[in-house]
């Protein structure tokens, strides 16, 4: 994985008042990675750590930025297509299961481009995912275009909101 020691000196150089370095994603650069670099990578800067992911993307600094060139800032993690019928047409689902950036980096624009990425190489019909309603309202899946669907309520009264992106019309 990549040297991430220079990641200690960010709270020196915050820039927003978010509390995050903004870098922007037409800086980097999208990879397919693997398991060996997104494990780490999730298991440190997402909230509920790895999970087992068919497709995973990396997006790389690669100019312009405070930050050193090379360096992964953001990983995402896709499921395999789930084969589903509607009507006489078969639907081709995945669901996005991981995103994450570097703590205390903000990537304006890099979930966007790994979605564009993921959707390019494996041209699914639909992408799928949801949000804890605990945690977030959601607000950047809506400006990626997907669509809120009923949400998924857990037996301890938790709630999840659920996501989707039609890339091709079958309804």
């Amino acid at each position: 994985m990549t040297d991430l020691s220079w990641t200690l000196s960010l709270s020196k150089g915050l820039e927003t008042m978010d509390g995050l370095k903004r870098i922007y994603a037409r800086n980097c650069e999208v990879r397919r990675i693997d398991r060996t670099v997104a494990e780490p990578f999730l298991q440190s800067f997402h909230r509920l750590g790895y999970t087992r992911c068919r497709h995973l993307y990396g997006l790389f600094v690669n100019r312009g930025e405070d930050i050193p060139s090379g360096t992964l800032v953001a990983v995402a993690g896709f499921s395999a297509p789930r084969i589903w019928r509607k009507g006489d047409r078969e639907i081709r689902s995945c669901e996005w299961i991981r995103y994450a950036s570097l703590e205390g980096v903000g990537v304006d624009g890099g979930m966007g481009k790994l979605l564009k990425a993921f959707i390019d190489d494996v041209r699914p019909d639909d992408v799928m995912s949801y949000a804890d309603a605990s945690w977030s309202v959601g607000g950047v899946y809506r400006k990626l275009g997907f669509t809120e669907e009923e949400p998924k309520v857990f037996p301890d009264g938790s709630k999840s909101l659920k996501f989707r992106l039609k890339i091709t019309e079958y309804e």
